[in-house]
């Protein structure tokens, strides 16, 4: 199910834009749930609760806390929501490409380039895997694979470790996790009984450490470097293809 939220503090076009969703998901036979906020606080005080939001329809000139600002916060936490700007300034357009959204609309929105626009968003999250974390605490979270920097086992519990350098502890093993991983991802490797490294999030390869782009440092085990570094190469090659 896509969980699709609304932000503008206009409630005409927060009905217009709900409306449209719905017609939009029942057209192609997509699941999702919308929710409205009329501000950009609104938004981010639900989103700290539950980072569950898949694509965000946002204002920009908003009371408060603007749009850009808002967008900017949510990519400085990593967070990978899909974002469709939707404004009645296009003198933001440039800015709003720079941080990477879907797509940028100019009000009154056009029905088919709104569902151009959610269509596209669409295929971005389906694009990107993700996995169900079972915490300690007995709750589950979905978690983007692109989001994790490394697991990190602790005795019979793994630690999940974000690109944000959260973490998030699971009462699954490392191999469980590892197993998941290896099902829809091909980006991880084992420089250490303890520890499995996302290759995307890799800065550095020393020669007993690895330095992550959270900042962790990883440990290499005795004879594990020179297959680090030719997993390192190979998975950049074949991104490159």
């Amino acid at each position: 199910m896509l969980h699709l939220a609304i932000c503008d503090d206009d409630g005409r076009t927060l009905d217009y834009l709900a409306g449209e969703t719905a017609d939009w998901a029942k057209a192609e036979g997509e699941a999702c749930c919308v929710e409205r906020y009329v501000s950009a606080d609104a938004f981010l005080f639900a989103w700290e609760e539950r980072k569950d939001t898949d694509i965000l329809l946002l204002d920009i000139e908003m009371p408060g806390t603007n749009g850009m600002v808002l967008a900017r916060r949510l990519k400085q936490l990593g967070n990978p929501v899909s974002i469709i700007f939707v404004t009645g300034n296009p003198e933001f357009a440039l800015e709003g490409y720079d941080l990477e959204a879907v797509s940028y609309l100019l009000k009154p929105v056009k029905r088919e380039r709104l569902w151009a626009a959610l269509s596209r968003a669409g295929e971005r999250v389906r694009d990107r895997a993700a996995i169900l974390a079972p915490l300690t605490a007995g709750e589950v979270e979905k978690v983007y694979v692109s989001d994790i920097c490394c697991l990190e086992s602790r005795g019979h519990d793994c630690i999940l470790w974000r690109r944000d350098g959260r973490e998030l502890a699971c009462k699954t093993g490392i191999q469980q996790l590892e197993q998941e991983l290896k099902e829809c991802a091909d980006s991880f490797f084992k420089p250490h009984r303890s520890y499995s490294v996302n290759l995307e999030h890799v800065e550095r390869i020393g020669k007993k450490e690895i330095r992550m782009d959270n900042g962790m440092e990883v440990p290499i085990a005795r004879g594990k470097w020179e297959e680090l570094n030719r997993a390192y190469v190979e998975y950049f090659r074949r991104q490159s293809f």
